[in-house]
Order: structure tokens, then C-alpha cells, then sequence
């Protein structure tokens, strides 16, 4: 064979090595994110692999995921994580299955095609200026649940029927993950949930004061404790039921709900004790919103199972840890529930402060 043809071959031959070597680098990589998802520990940590991570190990110019929620389950997940909101542009919504259906035909396959700024704009809402995109359909029980959105300012980047395979296997993967993730969180919810008022249980509030209170340290800033306790609660159960003891917690909780400032953690501790927790709230603006809820609750008209107005009224203990204090988290709850006794003690229906800071 001549020199010429030999040299053409082993050229040919290194090509198609370093093609080789470079799928088994890509293979890899993708099976070492495919880990990453399975194994991720919940739906935030899921969130940031797929929006985040998956845009720099697959140097990505644009990842967003858009998520078919009509009845805000999702949403009302996240309400409660702390990154979401710089993810307001790539983590979308919709309630509409339709709006979803629009990017893909029947067989709901991967769509690879050049970017329309008309056409994927609301995909990609923070990116005017890609080359191509890859639209991936995300299906749980042959259901279409969301769209995940990949985009590239490389108009070559992403070709029609070019790596489709791949790309069906990552969508079925993820669209796994998200919905393992979004059941272990409604779990999670649930434990943490007082199921007659359908608030927080002191359980979930345990695990929050402990984090407002070292993020209270760090930025040296107050926190302040309300203990919201109801006067007479056991006249309502002897005098008219269990049934309208029930009604009332549940109105009450909803009322004081309706009182507090967004951020505000407020849970059931136990019977007819409620428990409030009010970052970066001096002692001043924790018994301002204490005033509000009292006076709210003793303005508002009950009503028994069988129609009789009931007048309810609530006893509040106001506690503050300021900066630089020296109080704990047991002291700062013990300060609120002698608080809370204070005003049963002065004639109930009114808001004590505690002394300590």
C-alpha cells in the first residue's frame, strides 16, 4: 500500500479514536450528572442541579424548566426555599397543559430546532439572542408535566434528529426526579403541618426558630416571639362542642395568618396555644402586630355548630432578643410564656411584653 494511503488510513484511524474518546468523556460526564439527579435530597438541591449545573457541565448558554402546576402545588412548595427566587426568569409556571403542548408534536419527543424569538420567548424570558434550542417534554404517567428548556447561542448547537436518544433519556430522568421530589416534599409538609388548622406545628416551628435565631447572631438583628394563648378556650368545648372548639382554632389561625407580614412564622404549639416568630422585629413592632391580632380576634363574630355567636379573645406574650444579647432560644420562649401568663393574670384580652432583651 503506498506511504500516501497509509498515511490517510492512520489519519482516518486517529479521528475516529479521538471521536471515540470524546463520546466517553461526554458519556461520562452525563452518567456523573445522571447521579447527581437520582441522588439529589430534595426538591431545591434538585432545582439548582438542573438550572444550575446542568448549564455549566454541558456549556449551556440557557437552562429553564417550565412546570405545569394548575392547582400552585408546586409554588406552594417552594414558598418556603430559600433560592427560588433568583430563579424567577428560568423556573416558570404555567396552569395550562396547552401551553405546554404547543412545543411538541404528538409523539412528544425532544424538539431541536433554531431559536424563534416569537415562538420560545416565553421559555426563555431572560434570553433574546440563542442560536438553537432543545426543547425537552417532561412525562409522568403519560402525563405531560413541564418542559425542560435547553439553549444555545451556537445556531449548530442543537440539530433536528441529531442526539435525540440521549436527549429522551435525560428527559425521563429528570421528569422522574422532579416528581420523587416534589412527593418527598409534600411528605415532609405533612409532618410539619397541624392537620385540624392546617398551619405549622410546632415541630416545623422547633426547626425554624433555631435557624432564625443564629441568622438573628449573624446579621445582628432582633428577633422577637409571640405566645398567643385563647382565654376560656375549655368554656367553648364544655358549652358547645368539641365540633366548635374545632371551628374556632381553625378561624383563629386564619386570622392570625391574615395579621402577620410575609416571612413571619406562625404555628400551632399546642391545644389553644398558637406561637409566632417576627424576624428583624424590635419589641415595638412584635407588640404592634400582637395588638393587631388581639384586637382582630375580639372584633371578629364566632359562631357555635348550632348558630349562637360566640365573643373570643386572646391573651399575647411578647419576647425579644435584641443584638448582642445574651439570651437563648430556651430563655427567649420562656420569656414569651411568662409574658403570655402575665396578661392571663391582669384580666386576659390584652398583650404583655416581657422585660428581658
Amino acid at each position: 500500500m503506498p506511504q500516501k494511503d497509509v498515511t490517510t488510513l492512520q489519519d482516518r484511524l486517529d479521528d475516529l479514536i479521538r471521536i471515540a474518546k470524546s463520546n466517553e468523556r461526554k458519556q461520562l460526564n452525563f452518567q456523573q450528572y445522571e447521579l447527581s439527579l437520582l441522588n439529589s435530597s430534595g426538591l431545591e438541591p434538585l432545582l439548582k442541579l438542573i438550572l444550575e449545573e446542568h448549564k455549566h457541565r454541558f456549556q449551556l448558554t440557557a437552562v429553564t424548566l417550565m412546570l405545569h402546576d394548575p392547582e400552585y402545588e408546586f409554588q406552594r412548595l417552594l414558598e418556603s426555599l430559600t433560592e427560588t427566587e433568583q430563579w424567577h426568569k428560568h423556573l416558570l409556571f404555567t396552569e395550562s397543559v396547552k401551553r405546554l403542548e404547543q412545543f411538541f408534536s404528538l409523539r412528544r419527543i425532544p424538539r431541536l430546532t433554531s431559536f424563534s424569538p416569537h415562538q420560545h420567548q416565553q421559555l426563555f424570558p431572560a434570553y433574546n439572542e440563542l442560536g438553537s434550542v432543545a426543547l425537552l417534554p417532561l412525562i409522568r404517567q403519560n402525563q405531560l408535566i413541564g418542559s425542560l428548556n435547553l439553549g444555545s447561542r451556537n445556531p449548530n448547537r442543537f440539530q433536528s434528529n441529531i442526539g435525540t436518544q440521549f436527549l429522551q433519556h435525560l428527559a425521563a430522568v429528570v421528569s422522574a426526579c422532579i416528581e420523587n421530589a416534589r412527593l418527598h416534599e409534600e411528605v415532609k409538609l405533612v409532618g410539619l403541618r397541624d392537620p385540624l388548622t392546617g398551619i405549622n406545628n410546632r415541630r416545623f416551628f422547633d426547626q425554624r426558630i433555631m435557624e432564625e435565631f443564629s441568622r438573628a447572631n449573624r446579621n445582628t438583628t432582633p428577633l422577637s416571639c409571640l405566645f398567643v394563648d385563647l382565654d376560656y378556650f375549655k368554656r367553648i368545648n364544655d358549652n358547645h362542642g368539641h365540633q366548635t372548639g374545632d371551628q374556632v382554632l381553625k378561624q383563629v389561625a386564619q386570622l392570625l395568618n391574615d395579621s402577620l407580614r410575609q416571612g413571619d412564622v406562625l404555628a400551632r404549639y399546642g391545644g389553644e396555644e398558637f406561637v409566632v416568630l417576627l424576624a428583624d422585629a424590635t419589641s415595638s413592632v412584635a407588640a404592634d402586630i400582637a395588638e393587631r391580632m388581639r384586637k382582630t380576634v375580639a372584633e371578629t363574630h364566632f359562631t357555635s355548630s348550632t348558630g349562637k355567636t360566640l365573643q373570643v379573645t386572646l391573651s399575647v406574650g411578647v419576647s425579644t432578643v435584641g443584638p448582642g444579647s445574651k439570651m437563648t432560644v430556651k430563655r427567649l420562649l420562656q420569656s414569651a410564656d411568662q409574658a403570655v401568663y402575665g396578661a392571663k393574670l391582669s384580666g386576659r384580652n390584652q398583650v404583655k411584653i416581657s422585660a428581658e432583651v
